[in-house]
């Protein structure tokens, strides 16, 4: 590797370092792949490459850095980080009896409107291991 790709290349770790604190501030254990395609493009753009040499240093950068996580949270009744899955509301209908086999797999939680007070925000998701709702990841009002 020579001089000027090496110089290249620690620019490029470096906008993918910044791009991934700027996008996953909010949840740095959730790089969903709109995230990922998002940094993708930025990182083609600033280097005028295509896309698939952008996909290949992201790769990289998460081989060497840190891996690539989607869809978790750090759950404090746990302790740790654990998969997150969707708190539903308002299910009814046909859709009811799909909706809570999913719940049953503990692929989702449906929750219940009945409980909710007026004007209260509703988490949207829960820690997969205890169920305990997330608010921290998303609310609805």
């Amino acid at each position: 590797m020579n001089y000027k790709t090496q110089i290249k290349m620690e620019e490029i770790k470096q906008l993918l370092t910044e791009l991934h604190e700027l996008y996953l501030k909010d949840n740095k254990y959730d790089e969903g792949d709109l995230l990922y395609y998002r940094i993708n493009y930025k990182v083609m753009d600033a280097f005028q490459i295509t896309k698939e040499e952008a996909e290949k240093l992201h790769t990289i950068y998460h081989d060497k850095n840190n891996p690539r996580r989607i869809s978790e949270g750090y759950c404090h009744n746990c302790k740790g980080v654990n998969k997150v899955i969707p708190i539903i509301y308002g299910v009814g209908g046909k859709d009811k009896a799909n909706l809570t086999k999913a719940e049953s797999e503990g692929r989702l939680i449906v929750g219940n409107l009945e409980e909710i007070k007026e004007g209260a925000e509703l988490p949207m998701f829960a820690c997969k291991i205890c169920k305990i709702a997330l608010p921290k990841y998303g609310t609805i009002l």
